[in-house]
């Protein structure tokens, strides 16, 4: 109001605006090796250990975690993007380690899920975590390695933050391509056993 014979009139300085800040959350998406290799090395210990931080982690900052398990012939969602820490707790306990690894299937199902969370929601940070030995010995097609090539292009292309985390032990003969990956497509990649729970919670924020 210009008119200053009203008992109240305004200028454009007192005119406020309350702007909230929009916090951005992270959908952090799990693939589990659940494999006989993990199996017979207690690598899935330290593994479940390291998801239940998370899930802890998301619950209090309203990030979410899903995860996706692979083992024998396939690779499975089983838990859908939430912040439920007893629902992912008991999924964890009761999962079953045996058979051969689909690195390819593990790949192209992580991407699928993590791709359809970003359709739904573009403002969220994708952050994809692998933790296997990453050998691979159960293809969709022939080349296996090939596979999991082209579905890591896919996630680099989309600026899709991937960590990889190496279960193979140290002292053994590196046959795994985890570390392969990494540098050809600019992943994070770390060994297990230089990895606490408090340490990849660090890595992954």
């Amino acid at each position: 109001f210009n008119n200053k014979n009203v008992s109240l009139y305004l200028t454009k300085d007192d005119l406020r605006e309350k702007i909230r800040e929009k916090k951005i959350s992270s959908n952090i998406l799990f693939a589990v090796d659940a494999s006989g290799s993990m199996g017979a090395m207690k690598r899935m210990e330290a593994s479940k250990g390291a998801i239940l931080s998370l899930l802890i982690d998301a619950y209090q900052k309203r990030n979410k975690i899903g995860m996706v398990a692979f083992r024998k012939d396939d690779a499975e969602l089983i838990l859908p993007f939430t912040s439920s820490v007893e629902l992912g707790e008991k999924l964890l306990r009761d999962l079953p380690t045996g058979g051969k690894t689909p690195l390819s299937k593990a790949f192209l199902k992580s991407y699928e899920v993590i791709k359809n969370s970003m359709r739904k929601n573009p403002n969220i940070i994708p952050v994809v975590v692998f933790i296997s030995d990453f050998m691979p010995n159960v293809a969709m097609k022939e080349d296996y390695i090939t596979e999991v090539y082209e579905i890591c292009e896919k996630l680099a292309e989309d600026e899709i933050n991937v960590i990889l985390i190496d279960t193979e032990p140290k002292s053994f003969v590196k046959i795994g391509i985890g570390e392969k990956i990494a540098k050809k497509y600019g992943f994070k990649y770390y060994k297990i056993d230089d990895l606490s729970s408090e340490s990849i919670l660090k890595a992954i924020n």
